[in-house]
């Protein structure tokens, strides 16, 4: 199996669309002030005062209709119109037009007509739209309004027809948008947790390996050798506080390998589980940011050595030249023999290093470099990383 990962890692920039609805609700707001001519005519009259409770009645509901079909429109809702506020707009509005005369009839298609396009798209709009310029003429008309003053409202209509379809389309894109940012909050959070468990994986895997092998090896010995037994247990409590450590330092921030530590433990757990280890470093310095990422290499290298392959022989090849640094690691071993009553998939799964090498993949492809395992014609295993130079994890 040889793969290839690249990868590049985005800021996302969290927008705020808050502002730009609140915005637009207090501007809905504003429309209703053009209530105040047609209720000032009537006003002026001197009506009843029961007239006057009646249509300052009929205004709140009007106002309230009006209000709640904007707050609708300009919300995460945009899509689930409320047809009883349009009901209300419209029975208020004609129950007005009697009171209010001539100066609701100039005004009142504004609200109507931005009212139909929330709700409505398409053919019914149009033909509400049709049918509230002819209405609002011929009521005009009717009060003996002349024609020269009537004719262009039919025109404003089909101003405030496309305004209301726009800002019908303007609430449905802060709906849609206001999904996405969630989605993408979702998404970061759940790709942070599983980079802080890549981290973690890729931190404690090769210790706890450690650890595994070091307390076999010390029960073999406690019997024939417990000088040796004891050493070794004394060797596991340190790589166990060692793992504590680490495990502090990632919760902290993610603690950065050094590339001669992890050659170094690599080189000495190898030798405890019977592996003979060659080590070739590169020919040259090797930058800060490659050499944390061979780091990470070589431990996820050393650990699937030391769980997979049962190999005799093991060799690390280190190189580096003008553009890049490389890491070679190969061994003489053998894919792991399913279980009596297995499968053979399951077999190759577990001599894959799961999640460990998709971890160092990750980090590989995101520093521009490449990661290549596979099995070569003469056996064994081979781990290849070429990280640009200046790359980094």
């Amino acid at each position: 199996m040889t793969g290839a990962v690249t990868g590049v890692q985005t800021p996302v920039q969290e927008l705020d669309f808050s502002r730009g609805r609140r915005a637009g609700r207090v501007g809905s707001c504003v429309w209703l002030l053009l209530v105040g001519w047609p209720l000032w005519s009537f006003l002026s009259g001197r009506p009843e005062p029961w007239a006057v409770v009646a249509v300052v009645a009929g205004v709140a509901v009007f106002a309230a209709c009006w209000v709640a079909i904007m707050w609708r429109i300009l919300s995460g809702r945009a899509a689930e119109p409320r047809p009883w506020a349009l009901a209300g707009l419209v029975v208020t509005g004609l129950a007005l037009m009697p009171a209010f005369g001539p100066p609701w009839a100039y005004v009142s298609f504004v609200f109507a007509v931005s009212a139909f396009g929330t709700t409505w798209g398409g053919r019914a709009f149009a033909v509400a739209c049709a049918a509230t310029a002819a209405f609002e003429v011929g009521v005009l008309l009717w009060y003996g309004e002349p024609f020269g003053r009537v004719w262009w409202v039919p025109l404003v209509v089909m101003a405030q027809a496309m305004a209301g379809d726009s800002l019908k389309r303007m609430g449905l894109l802060i709906a849609r948008l206001n999904a996405a940012r969630a989605e993408v909050a979702r998404l970061a959070v759940e790709n942070e947790r599983l980079r802080f468990a890549r981290d973690l994986h890729d931190t404690l895997g090769h210790t706890l390996t450690s650890i595994t092998i070091r307390s076999q090896l010390a029960a073999r010995l406690a019997a024939t050798d417990p000088v040796r037994a004891s050493r070794e247990m004394t060797e596991v409590e340190g790589a166990a506080r060692r793992a504590l450590d680490e495990v502090r330092h990632a919760i902290a921030g993610y603690r950065a390998p050094s590339l001669s530590e992890e050659l170094e433990t690599a080189a000495r757990n190898l030798k405890v589980a019977g592996i003979e280890v060659a080590v070739s470093p590169a020919d040259g310095p090797i930058p800060a940011a490659a050499e944390t990422l061979l780091a990470w290499a070589v431990r996820e290298a050393a650990t699937n050595v030391l769980r997979h392959s049962r190999a005799r022989h093991c060799w690390i090849d280190l190189g580096v030249d003008e553009t890049s640094a490389t890491l070679d690691v190969r061994d003489d071993g053998r894919p792991p023999e399913p279980a009596p009553g297995g499968d053979a998939a399951a077999a190759q799964d577990a001599g894959s290093g799961g999640s460990g090498l998709a971890g160092l993949a990750e980090r590989v492809g995101a520093a521009g470099g490449r990661l290549e395992v596979g099995m070569p014609p003469g056996g064994g295993c081979r781990l290849h990383v070429r990280v640009p130079l200046g790359g980094g994890s």
